[in-house]
């Protein structure tokens, strides 16, 4: 007998839709918000050097400055880089409570769809609707990267600050040339992380999508 009724089956699908574009963009952030990423961006030979640091400094830093924002540093230990004035700090305060919400959220956003699959798929009569969460959930993700995508393209400069804007209050995110944040991260940074997140992303809304329609075959 189906213990999952066609009404809650639908609610259970349409979780797996919603929530699969939050999960495949945040696990991202465990591939590129790491000491590996940073180390590969400085050994790219046309990375613009820093003009107040040494290369061995700079990537310290801007390293130790990543594992703040991880936690696996404490604030005391950011400030006592001496690298950063007030306000950068300020800055990277926010970053790390907007980065803890996003490792909270991640998770349960996976565990509820993985909750989900497994209610669906162990009932015969509800395979189907977790194949088609899967499907059209590769579907939104892909349709939602592909937007930013193409926003970030050919808009690079207001993306970012629409970024901002979204996830930080004020203007605390706005800095000086000279500043270390600036020296550690400068535009090229950031625009070469936008464009591996939207590929990570993109790849793995390609897989879901793959899986979700072979088992929507196999459902059928």
């Amino acid at each position: 007998m189906n213990s999952v009724s066609p009404r809650l089956a639908a609610v259970l699908q349409w979780l797996i839709v919603l929530l699969m574009p939050i999960v495949l963009i945040l696990s991202s952030l465990y591939v590129f918000m790491t000491p590996q990423f940073i180390e590969w961006q400085y050994a790219r030979p046309d990375f613009p050097p820093a003009q107040l640091f040494t290369p061995e400094a700079r990537a310290f830093n801007a390293i130790q400055t990543v594992r703040y924002t991880r936690g696996e540093i404490s604030e005391q230990d950011l400030i006592n880089l001496g690298v950063y004035n007030e306000r950068e700090i300020k800055h990277l305060v926010d970053v790390y409570n907007v980065t803890r919400v996003m490792f909270i959220v991640m998770p349960v956003a996976l565990l509820l769809i993985l909750g989900a699959l497994f209610l669906l798929w162990r009932n015969r009569a509800t395979k189907l609707y977790a194949a088609r969460g899967l499907f059209y959930g590769g579907i939104l993700t892909f349709v939602v990267i592909v937007a930013i995508g193409l926003f970030s393209v050919f808009a690079f400069d207001s993306f970012f600050v629409t970024f901002h804007r979204i996830f930080f209050a004020g203007d605390t995110w706005l800095f000086n040339y000279t500043d270390s944040l600036i020296q550690f991260y400068p535009v090229d940074f950031w625009m070469t992380a936008a464009y591996g997140i939207a590929l990570f992303v993109l790849l793995g809304a390609i897989i879901v999508t793959a899986l979700g329609g072979w088992l929507m075959r196999r459902a059928a």
